[in-house]
């Protein structure tokens, strides 16, 4: 049976490396520096603040994921969000004024 602080320790390792900019990196300064915040728990005997930590973790690259799924314009230009907005009502943008481009009466 594994003791709580490995629990911990890995249970921060996986998220760590599922949360990662480069999937599966995991930063090894990162990792050691929980590792010595479990030993420091491990010594009072408490986990409240790794498992915080986790929760904290998990909740935000849920967030991340669920922005990226539900809210897709997120990452676009405030005219690409417009242009986008508009296609999905059913609307296109009229073509933005040009001088050179029309002839005057």
């Amino acid at each position: 049976m594994l003791s709580p602080a490995t629990k911990h320790y890995r249970a921060a390792l996986r998220e760590l490396r599922a949360s990662a900019v480069t999937p599966g990196k995991l930063s090894k300064p990162l990792a050691a520096n929980f590792r010595t915040v479990i030993e420091k728990q491990r010594a009072a005997g408490t986990y409240n603040d790794i498992e915080s930590a986790l929760i904290f973790m998990r909740s935000q690259r849920i967030h991340k994921v669920l922005l990226e799924r539900y809210n897709p314009t997120g990452n676009y230009t405030s005219e690409e969000r417009m242009r986008a907005t508009t296609r999905r009502v059913g609307l296109e943008l009229p073509k933005p004024y040009e001088p050179g481009s029309q002839s005057e009466n």
